[in-house]
């Protein structure tokens, strides 16, 4: 029964079946014999992609699912996905398949898997979900990866072509021979490939494989190492990695049907045979030394802004400074400043928090149209809001204190 209802167009059961085996592994062991019967006399081709995190493993998988659509009209293909799982919260973002445009089909099918354990590549439930879309009848399956580090090769057990992705951001040429994996994969794509370093990456990365491999006479254009621009509509190299993974497979698997013929077809063999990555050249939307032209514009405004604050700051001072001189020298020759005919009495427009010094000639002060005492040569504040620890004249409701708080009544 389960081979007549479990097909790809299935995705529901499909689902469950492996919802069931990582939720509830003792129970699913009856269910799995029967798969396992299923799977015996089929060959089913495994890809498995691996490399480091951030390498863009997820985009470069969009892209090869594409092109095999485009490439093959009538078979499916089944993703199964992995993220890691954080130590802290036990939770996994799931979130490769946000980087999936073309996984809205019919013929495909993606599931998305957490490793539910820290400092793993893979679920330990990933052989049940191959062996289920196996059982499905699925054309082809892709596993994919969390970002693994130099020592993990975990992906080899669970495929029969393994792809390396990885960046041209490793560090020193010394850090290539610690990654175990460009002793164990199939093929070796350096993505993001319109980054700078990338063709000096390309070389150190040959040389690495020729020696971990004792190619020593091998040409470098016959090594399985490509440059990729995932981000790129129809990049050459992204398509020389699809036709030479396809034929990689055909190779392992002895399924001639999987042989691109079609797509080598549409893209033009000469294309792919002519194709050199060290004289070919990207088209870009923006050119590299331009990524950041948005952000110059942003940063420009702001220094302008800054500038421009200084110097009205600048520009006050000076003005108050001015005002300061002008005020003296109408007073030349006084002992003091009479506040009567000075524009910071209160009928002139005395301002908050503006202290003063009463000459020695006036008894009383109009504030608010009353008539207050003071004494020679006080230092007063007339505040319209108080502030903590405030002396000299202050109002407070109406009512004028003096510094030690006593009230002053008007006259």
């Amino acid at each position: 029964m389960l081979e007549t209802l479990l097909t790809p167009k299935n995705h529901q059961l499909i689902g469950q079946l492996i919802t069931l085996s990582e939720n509830e592994p003792e129970q699913s062991k009856s269910v799995h014999a029967e798969i396992e019967k299923l799977i015996a006399t089929r060959k089913i081709p495994v890809l498995g992609i691996t490399g480091t995190g951030g390498s863009g493993k997820s985009s470069l998988v969009d892209e090869l699912v594409r092109r095999y659509l485009l490439d093959f009209q009538d078979k499916t293909i089944a993703i199964v996905s992995v993220d890691p799982s954080k130590r802290k919260t036990g939770g996994a973002l799931l979130g490769d398949r946000i980087r999936m445009n073309s996984i809205d089909n019919p013929r495909v099918y993606m599931r998305s898997l957490a490793t539910r354990q820290s400092n793993l590549a893979l679920s330990k439930y990933v052989q049940e979900s191959i062996d289920i879309c196996k059982a499905a009848g699925f054309d082809l399956i892709i596993v994919e990866t969390s970002g693994i580090g130099q020592s993990d090769t975990e992906i080899v057990e669970h495929s029969d072509v393994s792809l390396y992705v990885m960046t041209s951001e490793y560090g020193a040429a010394t850090q290539l021979e610690k990654i175990d994996m460009l002793d164990f994969a199939d093929m070796i794509a350096i993505n993001k490939f319109d980054k700078k370093g990338s063709l000096d990456a390309l070389r150190d990365v040959k040389k690495q494989y020729k020696r971990n491999h004792n190619l020593w006479e091998t040409p470098d254009d016959k090594l399985p190492i490509y440059g990729t621009i995932a981000s790129q509509f129809n990049d050459t190299g992204t398509n020389l990695l699809y036709v030479r993974l396809m034929e990689k497979l055909v190779e392992k698997t002895n399924l001639t049907n999987l042989l691109p013929t079609n797509f080598t077809a549409i893209i033009g063999t000469k294309t792919l045979e002519n194709y050199n990555p060290e004289t070919a050249t990207a088209s870009y939307v923006i050119p590299p030394s331009r990524v950041r032209y948005l952000a110059e514009i942003a940063e420009n405004a702001e220094k302008y802004d800054k500038f421009v604050l200084k110097q009205c700051e600048i520009a006050r001072k000076m003005y108050q400074l001015n005002g300061v001189i002008a005020q003296l020298r109408a007073d030349i020759g006084k002992t003091r400043i009479d506040v009567t005919q000075s524009p910071l009495t209160p009928e002139g427009g005395i301002t908050d928090a503006t202290i003063i010094q009463l000459p020695y000639s006036k008894k009383q002060i109009f504030i608010d149209r009353k008539q207050f005492p003071i004494v020679e040569g006080g230092m007063y504040s007339y505040l319209k809001t108080p502030p903590l620890g405030a002396g000299g004249l202050v109002m407070v409701s109406g009512t004028i204190t003096d510094a030690s708080g006593r009230t002053l009544s008007g006259q």
